[in-house]
């Protein structure tokens, strides 16, 4: 009776774990909403103020804003994941690699531009404002998870 229960118990379990399968694997991250946005939005309007930017700067400053916007999630096509070989899995993977990469890399280009474009006093600021946001955070930009900038070479402010 009891070994019956067991194997009822465990087919249950692993029926529903099943049918949960798929809507995981459909979910991804989660959308960037109109919270996200606004927040990011302050930020970015905040740095400005605190750096005090000169309009000749301000060309500067758009660049490095537009950089910083992170990258649009792909749609949700809801159909089931693909059946890829282990090749081709790994190809995509290096795909996706490749794109970060690239994006890592503007936003490099465009945080050393804009810093080069500052006054010593606002790369000063500038350098403050990245210790108090944390490490770097190149995927989310100004309002991100954890700011635009990082401590010195990328380091994790001390503590962390």
């Amino acid at each position: 009776m009891t070994r019956r229960l067991i194997l009822s118990a465990c087919a249950l379990a692993l029926a529903g774990a099943a049918s949960v399968q798929p809507a995981l694997a459909q979910m991804g991250p989660p959308p960037m909403g109109p919270l996200a946005a606004e927040r990011r939005a302050q930020v970015a309007r905040d740095m400005h103020i605190l750096l005090r930017l000169r309009p000749d700067q301000e060309a500067a400053w758009q660049a490095f804003e537009a950089a910083m916007v992170p990258p649009e999630p792909p749609p949700a096509d809801g159909a089931a994941p693909k059946a890829l070989t282990t090749p081709q899995r790994l190809e995509e993977m290096a795909e996706r690699r490749a794109e970060m990469d690239a994006r890592q890399a503007k936003w490099e280009a465009a945080t050393r531009s804009f810093y080069a474009a500052l006054s010593p006093d606002q790369q000063q600021a500038f350098d403050a404002l990245a210790r108090l946001r944390g490490p770097m955070a190149p995927p989310h930009g100004p309002g991100g998870p954890r700011g635009p900038i990082g401590g010195p070479e990328g380091a994790p402010p001390p503590g962390v």
